[in-house]
Formats: C-alpha cells, structure tokens, sequence
C-alpha cells in the first residue's frame, strides 16, 4: 500500500457530510481569525505522520537499561515479548492509520454514517414523530465510533502529554517543598518527549478494552437525534465531540462522560446532530432513540457554540458564514489556543 503522509484525526468520512461540495469545506482557523473557503477535506483535520511510529527506532531506544520502560511499552502495543518479530510482521509505521483506520473501523462508520443520515429522510416530519433514529444494535455499535472519535484526536493526544508534565511538575515540587531551600511551583517546567506521548496514545487507540470502556457508558445514556428545520447548518470541529456539564461543584468535576447532569453533543451532518444525556437526570424530558426537531436558531446557537468553544483549533461548516464563531472568539479570546484542561492537586 502506497505511503500515507496525511492522517486525520477526525475522519474524511464524516467531515463530507459538512462539505460544501463533495470533497470541499469550509473551515474557520480560531487561532488566526481566518475563514478559509472550499478547502479540500484531504487537508483538514489532519497533521502529516500524526500516528507514525518508528517501532524499529524506538526499540533501539529502548535496549539500554534506563530505557527499559520504553521497551515495556512498546511490547504492551504490540502485544508480545518477541518484539524484533513483532516488527517484522507488520508496517509499523503506518499501522494505524493504514490498517486500523483505513482498512478497519472508517469502512463501517462511513455506512453506519450513511445509514443514519439516510433514515431520516431529511427531516420528514412524520419520519421525525413516530420513527427511533436507530435501533438498540446500532445505538450500541454507533456508540463505539464515537467512543474511538474521542480518543483519535489531537486534543487527546495533547491532554496526554499535558497529564504526564503536569504530574511530573507536582511531583518534582512536592518532594522538595518542605526543604529550606524549596523553589516555588511555577520553577518547575517538564517537557515529555513527543514521541513517547505519541506511543502513548497509539497504545491507547488499539487497546479495544479503552474504547469499550467509553462506549459503555454513552450507550446507558438517552440519545436524542436532533433534526435542524432551520437554514443555519450545524458546525462541527476538529475535536467534535463535546461534553457540556450542567451540574457545578467547588470541588467536583461534572464533566465526565457519566457525570451526573452531564449533556454529550455530536453533530452527524450539517443538519443532524446526536444528544447523549444522563438518564437519570433527563429520564423524564427525553426518550431514547427518538429525534426531535430544531426550528429555533436559538438551539442551532447553541450547539454550535459548544463547537466553536471545544475545538482545538478549526471549526467546519458546509456555509461559508462563521459570524457566530468570529464573535465567541472575540468576546472570549482565551479560547483561539487550546489548553488542555488539566489539574494536578
């Protein structure tokens, strides 16, 4: 199979279905301000050699005695002792992106993807009254996609490394802070290698018991399909599942995938878009499966802004008008650079 120098990290298989032609899109840059019209979806979310390993590399890394946990590592993701043989038997540079991906799991969530769009019917409105957007199976195999959508993106890969410094800093910090001559917090600085982080990661994506961990819980949760009657067309990003707390606690976080309270937004298309909540908070507002339709731009709004505040960088719209995401972004600067939201006590 010919080298693959671009890989996504949100799939082209979905982004077609925000595409203003069939294989263009409309992206609007955050960090830059920018509106970039009919871009080529080959070109967009997506970072040259994003799941590249050099295994071979890595493993010569590896046979010195200090580096000896690089070495475990790396035969935890290859899932054996006989690392050297391991190597031997597959394209371990591109791995991921050629097996996994390509050959795997984007076949069957571009038809999964196809399928939903296509029950709709485009918003019919008897469809939308009496029909379930998915049956049980298919919510529960839709809900592992969504799961390794999470997993797959740069944002998770940068919250990784974030975690690993952030440890590390507080560590370093704390076993000299009773010391006479202790340096405050902010002296200590980390920088994990990138391609450690990248292991990391890769090991994450490929460990199945991950991803049917996050499924797990999405498929407990109340999945609505919203319908959007409206001619503003929903927007999604380059990290575009969004988690969007709505209980508060001084000291407790709310804003896990099975925190109570918790709503999970992911747009499907330009004018479907899929509502996970908390059953047993939402038990007696929604019904699960159902679709329900959107007529007030008010709700387009709103979704959109959970794009446009959760993405890492770029947002993607089949229209070229991101006037809402301009205007977030100018009132609330702190969010065009991504910081991964991580605490260490």
């Amino acid at each position: 199979m010919a080298d693959t120098k671009k890989e996504h990290y949100v799939p082209q298989c979905y982004l077609r279905h925000f595409a203003s032609t069939e294989e263009r899109i409309n992206v609007f840059d955050k960090e830059k301000m920018e509106v970039r019209t009919n871009q080529d979806i080959l070109n967009v979310a997506m970072k040259n050699r994003f799941y590249d390993l050099n295994l071979f590399d890595m493993y010569k890394k590896a046979v010195s005695a200090e580096q000896e946990k690089i070495k475990k590592e790396l035969g935890e993701l290859l899932g054996t002792d006989n690392i050297e043989a391991a190597l031997n038997d597959i394209d371990s540079q591109q791995y991921i992106e050629k097996k996994f991906f390509s050959e795997g799991v984007e076949s069957i969530y571009s038809f999964m993807l196809e399928n939903i769009i296509k029950k709709s019917s485009n918003g019919n409105q008897w469809i939308i009254q009496n029909c379930y957007a998915l049956s049980k199976s298919e919510k529960e195999l839709f809900s592992l996609f969504v799961a390794i959508q999470i997993i797959r993106t740069k944002s998770f890969r940068d919250t990784i490394g974030a975690t690993f410094e952030k440890f590390i800093e507080t560590m370093t910090y704390k076993s000299q802070m009773n010391e006479e001559d202790a340096l405050p917090k902010e002296a200590f600085k980390v920088s994990v290698d990138k391609e450690y982080v990248k292991l990391q990661h890769n090991g994450i994506i490929l460990d199945p018991e991950m991803a049917l961990e996050f499924a797990k819980v999405l498929v407990k949760h109340i999945w609505v399909i919203y319908v959007n009657k409206t001619n503003t067309p929903f927007y999604t990003s380059d990290d575009p599942v969004v988690n969007i707390p709505h209980k508060h606690d001084t000291f407790l976080s709310y804003g896990g995938l099975n925190s109570e309270g918790i709503e999970i937004l992911f747009p499907i298309s330009s004018n479907l878009l899929l509502g996970m909540y908390h059953a047993e908070t939402y038990n007696d507002i929604f019904t699960d499966r159902k679709y329900m339709a959107v007529n007030d731009h008010k709700w387009v709004e709103y979704f959109n802004s959970a794009q446009v505040v959760h993405s890492q960088r770029c947002i993607f719209s089949i229209s070229n008008n991101f006037d809402l995401a301009e205007e977030i972004c100018r009132e609330n600067p702190d969010i065009q650079i991504f910081k991964p939201r991580v605490e260490v006590l």
